[in-house]
Parts: structure tokens; sequence; C-alpha cells
């Protein structure tokens, strides 16, 4: 495993590149993005702290996505060779298999957050699935709204009495 310090905006690969490795997300946030034919950036995924994250890349020649770097920090380079041959062992396919169930399901839970129409009811259950983390952008762009209408809705969700405004930034369900 290799540790890399990296500058907020550095791609830490490019669509299209030789794998080399997984990676986990240290102390930063990662965007997995596409460009689309239209020039649109679309985030595919976006790696928290702890996660990992191009986990695809074990089974394939090219990052199919680019990774940029949110913020200045670290991540661990995990090498490619190393992690196909680690599945030999029991434990660790087991331990890895598990870790990627866990994924799998955050993605649905995500994907059925994205299904609600509702702009006050999906901010609502991303806020119950503990998505908001860092900044109310990164939330925004996490429950595919944008940050004004994700600010709207958190402003009538504490007027409701559902949510905590504590300070500037800062949200978090009532307790109940």
């Amino acid at each position: 495993m290799t540790s890399l310090d990296v500058k907020r905006g550095d791609h830490l690969f490019h669509n299209g590149d030789r794998t080399y490795g997984l990676f986990v997300a240290r102390d930063i946030t990662v965007h997995l993005v596409r460009i689309s034919e239209g020039g649109e950036i679309i985030m595919i995924h976006r790696a928290t702290p702890g996660t990992w994250f191009a986990e695809a890349s074990l089974f394939s020649k090219t990052y199919h996505c680019d990774a940029i770097t949110q913020q200045d920090g670290r991540v661990f380079c995990i090498d490619k060779t190393a992690v196909l041959s680690g599945l030999q062992d029991l434990e660790f396919a087991k331990a890895y298999c598990e870790r990627l169930s866990v994924q799998v399901h955050r993605a649905r839970q995500l994907r059925e957050i994205l299904a609600i129409r509702s702009a006050k009811d999906r901010v609502y259950a991303g806020l119950i699935a503990g998505l908001l983390v860092g900044t109310v952008i990164d939330f925004a762009a996490t429950v595919s709204m944008t940050h004004e209408a994700t600010y709207r809705a958190l402003r009538e969700l504490v007027a409701e009495g559902k949510v905590q405004n504590p300070q500037r930034g800062v949200y978090r369900l009532q307790d109940v």
C-alpha cells in the first residue's frame, strides 16, 4: 500500500488510464466523474474519508472515469496485483466481499433516495441515511440537487422541527 499526499483538484487517474490499483480516501473526499458528450461533468461516485473506491479496476485494464480530489490530504493506493493475490486467501476474500456488499447496499440506498421526487423528502431521507458528510454543497451533489434547493429544503425541515441547525452549515436530525 502506498500513501499519497494530494492537493485539491489533483487527478488520481483519468478515464482510459491503465489501472494499477484501488484506493482508500484517508481524510478527504474524492469525486469519480465522467464527462458527457456535451461536456457536462457527471459525478458517478463520491468517496468520503475512510471509504474505498476504484474497486472495478481490479478486473479492468483501464479506469472508466476520472478521480478528482476535493481537498488537500492523503489517499492510499493498494496495488492491483497485491489485492488479486490476496483474494486467494479465504479470510481476505471474505473480508473484501463483505466490504463490497456494504458498498452495494449503500449504492442501492442512494438510488432509492434519488427516486424521491419531493426535494424536502429527499433531503430528509439523505439526512436519515447519514449522507450529510462534509459541506451542504457536497451533500446536494450526493442527492442530485442544486445547493439552493437543498438549503431551501433544510430550512423547511428546520422550521418543521425535524432538523436542528445549531450553527451555520451544520444540520442534524432533531433528537426524538
